[in-house]
């Protein structure tokens, strides 16, 4: 899982507030980025405008991911949208950071946590990184 709360309450009040707000005309910005050279058959305006009424919806799926029982890594830039105690309690949830893994990793949990250091939200996959940290763990599994 990249970058993604499983509560509307993991974002920061600010990124909660431009969800709020959020919808066609902040799209329509977005035909003048390095995006819209990228897809331009993107309709942005639409685009966001559904991004903004799928994210006002409050949810929490904290009971459904406690009961994943399958390694899951999680991957968050340093600079998330996502809050680091968010981040700590989906860890938790899934089994990490329950105890020291000892020193021969025997009580590691299944799953894994990574950090990008120096990235955002927003360019966290505009790194290699993420591709260098899970590929690995998908072979492993």
């Amino acid at each position: 899982m990249v970058s993604r709360p499983i509560k509307r309450s993991g974002f920061y009040p600010e990124v909660i507030a431009a969800f709020d707000k959020m919808g066609p005309e902040t799209g329509a910005g977005m035909r003048h980025s390095p995006l819209a050279t990228m897809y331009p058959r993107v309709n942005w305006p639409m685009l966001f405008a559904k991004i903004g009424d799928m994210e006002r919806q409050n949810y929490d799926w904290s009971a459904d991911v406690a009961r994943i029982n399958s390694p899951t890594m999680l991957v968050f830039a340093d600079a998330d949208a996502v809050t680091p105690a968010h981040i700590v309690e989906i860890w938790s949830l899934l089994g990490g950071g329950k105890r020291d893994a000892g020193l021969d990793g025997s009580g590691r949990p299944p799953g894994r946590l990574a950090i990008v250091p120096g990235t955002t939200h927003y360019d966290l996959l505009n790194t290699d990184a993420v591709a260098r940290l899970v590929v690995p763990f998908l072979d492993q599994h």
